[in-house]
C-alpha cells in the first residue's frame, strides 16, 4: 500500500520558521509507527499558499496521483491543512473516496461514523470562521499601521529601499541614490524633452541603464508606473485598491476569487509621507504630459480604418498584424499596408525584426472579400466541406446505437449479478468479506461501462450536430447573400468578423480559417437591417 503525505503552510514566514517541517516530521513518525515506507515522490507540500484555494501545485500533484491510483492512503496533519473551507474539504474527501483512496488525519481521525462526520463538518466550519476572523484582524491591523505612518509595501518601488520595522522605528522607505538618479532622468525626458513612453523605452533598452532585475528589456508598464506613481512626489497611499473577482476570468478556478484590483474612493485612501525624489510641480507636469501623450497616441487615431483588423496573423513569427498608412507626398500617393508586430524589436524585446514583408492593404482586402463573396454566394462550396462529415455521421450513428444497446445490456447483467450476490449473502452462502469483495469488482465494471456509455452518447450528440450543420447551411447562405450586394464598409467588416476566425499571411500564400455561424436568428429580427453578431460561434 502506497502512502502519500501532504503538508501546507499559509505564509512564507511560516515556511521560514520550519512549521512545514514539523508537520512532515509528525507525518513521517506516524508512517514509521504504522509500518509504511514513504517514497520521496509521495511527499507533497505547499508553502505560502492559502487553504481557501484549490489551485495549489502540491495539492494538484496529489490529486493527480490519487486519480492515477499511485497512492491508496493520504495522511494529513488536520483537516484545515487540507482545506480551510468546508466545501473544499468535502469535495476533496469525496474525490479521494471515489478513487478508492483513504484519508487519515493525525490530530482528528475521521471515520464513516455519523458522529465523526458531524465533527468534520463542525471543524470545517470553525476553520472557515477562523480564517475570516484572521483576515479581518490583519486588515484592521494594516490600516492601523498605515494611519500611524508605516509603509506597508513589502517590495519598495524603483528608486527606494524598504527598511523593516524595528523597536525604535516603523517600516519606511529610504532613497536609493543610484536608482533615484535614473528616476529623475526619466522625469526630465518626459517633461523637458516631451518624449513618449516608447521613446523612453528605446533610449533605456539601447543605453547603459539596467532594470532592477539586472537584465533588459525595460517594461513599458514599469516606466509608466515610475512616471505616474505619487510616491515619487513624497506621498505613498495605503488602502488604495480593493480586490474584486475578475469580470472575465481566464479559468473556471478563478471565477470567484478576488484576483483583480479596483480603485477605492479617494476619501478612503490613507496618505503616508515618504522621501520625495522629484518635487510636486515636476510630478504634476509629468502627469499632464502623460495625459497629452495618451490623447495623441496612435491607439486613439480613428482617421484610418482597416477592413481586416484583428483578423491577421503573420505566418513567419505568429504575431498579429496591424494597419499602417503612409500619407501622400509629391512623389507617391497614399499607401496602406498590413505590417507584422514582430518588426518592432523594442516592444517585443527581439534581437532581429520579423523578415516578412509588409502586405498592401488594398490587394489583401480585395482578395479576401472576393473569396468570402464567392464562398457565401454559392452554398455548394460550403456543402462540399460538410458532406463527408455528414456521411461519417450517418455511418457512425448506426454503430453507436448498436454499441449503446450492448453496453446497456451489460449494465443490466451487472445489476442482476449484484442482486444475486445480496440474495446469496442473505441465504448464508457468502460471508460479509466475500460479498464486499465481489461487489467491489462489480462496481468497478459498472463505472467502466458508465464511462464508455457516456463517451458513446457524446459521439452521437456530435454526429447529430453535424446533421444540423448540414441542414442549416443553405439557410445561412440565403440570409447573408442579400447583404453582400450593397454592403458598406461597416457591413463588410461585420460579415468578415462573422465568417472568418483568422487569416494567416505568408510571403506568397494565405490561409483562411473560417467560422461559419449556423444558428437561426430570433423570430421577428430583420437580418437585413442589422448584423446578427450573436451568430458567431468559434466552436463550430
Amino acid at each position: 500500500m502506497h502512502v502519500a503525505l501532504y503538508a501546507r503552510v499559509s505564509t512564507e514566514r511560516q515556511g521560514r520558521n520550519q512549521t512545514i517541517d514539523s508537520q512532515l516530521t509528525a507525518l513521517q513518525a506516524w508512517a514509521a509507527a504504522s509500518g509504511h515506507e514513504i517514497n520521496e515522490d509521495h511527499i507533497f507540500r505547499d508553502e505560502g499558499l492559502s487553504g481557501s484555494r484549490l489551485d495549489r501545485p502540491g495539492l494538484d500533484r496529489l490529486r493527480d496521483a490519487v486519480r492515477d491510483g499511485v497512492v491508496s492512503t493520504v495522511a494529513v496533519l488536520s483537516p484545515d491543512r487540507l482545506a480551510r473551507k468546508f466545501a473544499y474539504q468535502v469535495l476533496l474527501l469525496e474525490e479521494f473516496r471515489r478513487a478508492g483512496c483513504a484519508v487519515v488525519f493525525l490530530h482528528h481521525p475521521i471515520s464513516e461514523d455519523p458522529n465523526d462526520q458531524l465533527l468534520l463538518q463542525i471543524q470545517g466550519a470553525i476553520a472557515e470562521y477562523e480564517r475570516a476572523v484572521l483576515a479581518e484582524r490583519f486588515r484592521r491591523g494594516k490600516l492601523q499601521k498605515a494611519r500611524a505612518g508605516q509603509v506597508l509595501a513589502g517590495r519598495a518601488p524603483y528608486g527606494y529601499r524598504y527598511v523593516h520595522r524595528r523597536e525604535d522605528s516603523l517600516g519606511h522607505l529610504v532613497i536609493d541614490e543610484g536608482e533615484a538618479d535614473l528616476v529623475r532622468t526619466l522625469y526630465t525626458w518626459l517633461t523637458e524633452e516631451r518624449m513618449t513612453i516608447r521613446q523612453i523605452l528605446k533610449r533605456l533598452n539601447f543605453g547603459p541603464w539596467m532594470p532592477r532585475s539586472g537584465r533588459p528589456p525595460w517594461s513599458a508598464s514599469t516606466v509608466h508606473h515610475i512616471l505616474s506613481d505619487p510616491v515619487y512626489a513624497g506621498t505613498a497611499y495605503a488602502n488604495r485598491y480593493l480586490n474584486v473577482p475578475a469580470r472575465k476570468p481566464r479559468s473556471v478556478r478563478g471565477r470567484n476569487e478576488p484576483t483583480c484590483r479596483q480603485l477605492r474612493p479617494r476619501e478612503e485612501w490613507i496618505a503616508i509621507p515618504v522621501p520625495a525624489i522629484v518635487d510636486q510641480e515636476t510630478w504634476d507636469r509629468a502627469r499632464d504630459q502623460l495625459a497629452r501623450n495618451s490623447v495623441l497616441s496612435f491607439r486613439n487615431n480613428t482617421k484610418y480604418n482597416y477592413l481586416l483588423r484583428c483578423l491577421l496573423n503573420c505566418q513567419t513569427c505568429g504575431l498579429a498584424m496591424f494597419g499602417v498608412t503612409y500619407r501622400a507626398s509629391a512623389v507617391h500617393p497614399q499607401r496602406r499596408y498590413y505590417c507584422c508586430h514582430g518588426k518592432d524589436c523594442i516592444q517585443n524585446a527581439r534581437t532581429t525584426p520579423c523578415p516578412q514583408r509588409m502586405v498592401r492593404a488594398d490587394d489583401l482586402e480585395q482578395a479576401i472579400w472576393e473569396h468570402v463573396v464567392k464562398l457565401l454566394s454559392d452554398p455548394v462550396q460550403l456543402a462540399a466541406q460538410f458532406e463527408r462529415l455528414t456521411a461519417r455521421a450517418e455511418d457512425g450513428t448506426a454503430r453507436e446505437q448498436t454499441a449503446e444497446r450492448q453496453i446497456e445490456i451489460r449494465l443490466r447483467r451487472l445489476l442482476q449479478a449484484d442482486r444475486r450476490l445480496v440474495d446469496a449473502y442473505q441465504a448464508g452462502v457468502l460471508n460479509l468479506d466475500e460479498l464486499a469483495e465481489r461487489r467491489g469488482h462489480l462496481a468497478d465494471q459498472q463505472r467502466a461501462l458508465a464511462q464508455e456509455l457516456e463517451q458513446v452518447q457524446r459521439l452521437r450528440q456530435q454526429h447529430a450536430h453535424a446533421e444540423e450543420v448540414m441542414a442549416s447551411l443553405t439557410a445561412f447562405c440565403d440570409r447573408i447573400r442579400e447583404r453582400l450586394r450593397e454592403a458598406t464598409f461597416e457591413d463588410r467588416q461585420v460579415i468578415l468578423q462573422l465568417v472568418i476566425e483568422r487569416i494567416i499571411v505568408g510571403e506568397n500564400n494565405l490561409e483562411i480559417r473560417h467560422v461559419i455561424p449556423l444558428h437561426s436568428p430570433p423570430p421577428g429580427r430583420d437580418t437585413a437591417a442589422e448584423p446578427d453578431v450573436g451568430l458567431r460561434s468559434d466552436g463550430v
